[in-house]
């Protein structure tokens, strides 16, 4: 969607004087090393490991002090949206809103011809005691949608300090609506449903935990990994297809070079959470759109504002109170 305020993608140098094509492609490399390098020696790069990164990264740029005035409040909110998340099935487990389970597991199979699709997919391609090449590929696209946020905001700051502030600001909102939505209607996911209880007579595996075991890594968790997300029935909206969703749809109107890769990731991870038994393909669909709302709604807002500027600034002076 167009507006008056946007700001037009182009190539510039940005916080620290580097092509935005140049740190995009080196940001991806280095990810994607450092992540691998980590997963073989028992790890993910959780958000707070990668802010660690970034600190750095900006130091090196020379815009270490830019950097935290301009990621503090973005990281508090952030990261206490995280460690607030779990409070939802605190509610849940208070007598509060009633979990949805059955009735989710009725639309995905009015769906899919009476199939579910995590069952469907783990019979065709998981093999039990066997972690084939695309198991471990799914536990990446899972482990990374945090990582994905963080490290386009911060390719954003590096290329331009406005466009940051309008993904923050549409990635907070999102964060905000997923919070509410799992307070008021926890979800279960389809692996809880199958193994504890026992909606689901197909059995589905929770092939992120079960990947690690298999390969032998034990895998030792960021902090905020292992301790800030303990809601296990947080599942609709899927967050994971939300947040990439969202970074596609800003790169593709703000930033076109990125939105390629974006789309790429998007279509992986959709697959992904849905093949390893953590959301219904109605959460991934629930989460595309959350993310849509969420950027059209504060497009339409900064077209607003924008109008509403120019149409003070060019108000005579005739027409002013006294």
């Amino acid at each position: 969607m167009a507006s008056s305020e946007k700001v037009q993608p182009r190539n510039v140098e940005g916080a620290g004087g580097i092509s935005s094509k140049v740190y995009l492609i080196g940001i991806t490399v280095y990810a994607a090393i450092l992540g691998l390098v980590m997963f073989f020696r028992g790890g993910f790069i959780g958000p707070d490991t990668f802010l660690i990164f970034v600190v750095l990264a900006a130091i090196v740029l020379g815009q270490g002090k830019t950097f935290l005035r301009d990621w503090i409040p973005f990281v508090i909110l952030f990261f206490g949206w995280q460690m607030l998340r779990g409070y939802a099935n605190d509610v849940k487990l208070g007598g509060g809103f009633p979990l949805h389970n059955e009735d989710l597991i009725a639309v995905e199979r009015l769906l899919f011809n009476g199939q579910i699709p995590s069952a469907v997919l783990q019979r065709w391609l998981f093999t039990p005691g066997q972690a084939q090449w695309y198991d471990v590929a799914a536990t990446f696209f899972w482990a990374f949608h945090f990582v994905l946020a963080l490290g386009y905001a911060f390719l954003l700051w590096v290329r331009s300090r406005g466009l940051y502030w309008r993904f923050v600001y549409a990635l907070l909102l999102l964060s905000t609506a997923g919070i509410i939505t799992y307070v008021v209607f926890p979800a279960v996911p389809p692996w809880m449903a199958s193994a504890s209880l026992k909606t689901i007579p197909e059995p589905i595996y929770l092939l992120r935990a079960w990947v690690p075991q298999t390969l032998g890594l034990g895998m030792n968790w960021s902090w905020i990994m292992s301790h800030g997300n303990p809601n296990e029935v947080a599942a609709m909206p899927s967050l994971h297809a939300a947040y990439p969703t969202l970074v596609f749809l800003f790169s593709l109107v703000y930033w076109r070079v990125a939105a390629p890769f974006a789309l790429v990731y998007c279509l992986c991870l959709w697959f992904s959470v849905v093949y390893m038994g953590d959301h219904y393909v109605i959460d991934v669909l629930a989460g595309i759109v959350y993310a849509a709302a969420t950027f059209f709604a504060l497009e339409r807002f900064y077209a607003w504002r924008s109008a509403r500027r120019e149409a003070h600034a060019h108000r005579p002076a005739s027409a002013e109170p006294a």
